[in-house]
């Protein structure tokens, strides 16, 4: 009886030290994931810093708007002639010393007018920009091949507001 008490107490503490050392052991799911361009793990996924994207944080997110787009303002400028619309092309081009920023170019059909782009997240960005006698401020969004700009445009001292809609050109 002695014995099977000894064999019954050495069992338990043996399968306790067993279990306690299972679970103390838990695997970090960070262990072998590599997050780039100052991304961080959590959780066994990349977060990547804003500009990046993908599973690692490998993409800058401007990429995908360094294209040409075609598409036309709305604008509540009382002057324009509201039912005439103007299909134009915006450009987007990379900076090359700033992952995070692009160029659009051809702003209201104006070759002569810029904006410097600031990514906001993935798929926003801020804009804003002059020439001689405009200032642009606002943002713009992308959804699939599709981009989206609301801004106001200072002349002077009048002032009013835009509305860019384009489609991507491949």
């Amino acid at each position: 009886m002695q014995i099977r008490n000894i064999l019954l107490t050495a069992f338990l503490t043996v399968a306790l030290f067993s279990a306690i050392s299972y679970t103390a052991c838990k695997k970090d799911a960070c262990e072998n994931v590599i997050c780039l361009n100052l991304g961080a793990c959590d959780g066994g996924k990349c977060v990547c810093p804003t500009g990046f994207e993908g599973p690692r944080c490998e993409k800058l997110s401007r990429d995908k708007f360094i294209k040409t787009y075609n598409g036309y303002d709305t604008c509540n400028y009382t002057t324009l002639d509201s039912t005439r619309i103007d299909v134009y092309p915006i450009f987007f081009i990379a900076l090359q010393n700033d992952p995070r920023s692009m160029m659009m170019k051809n702003i209201l059909h104006d070759m002569d007018d810029s904006a410097l782009c600031t990514m906001q997240g993935t798929d926003t960005f801020s804009f804003q920009g002059s020439n001689n006698t405009l200032t642009y401020v606002g943002g713009g969004k992308m959804r699939n091949d599709s981009i989206w700009l609301a801004y106001r445009v200072e002349r002077d001292t009048t002032g009013y507001t835009c509305t860019f809609f384009g489609q991507g050109l491949r």
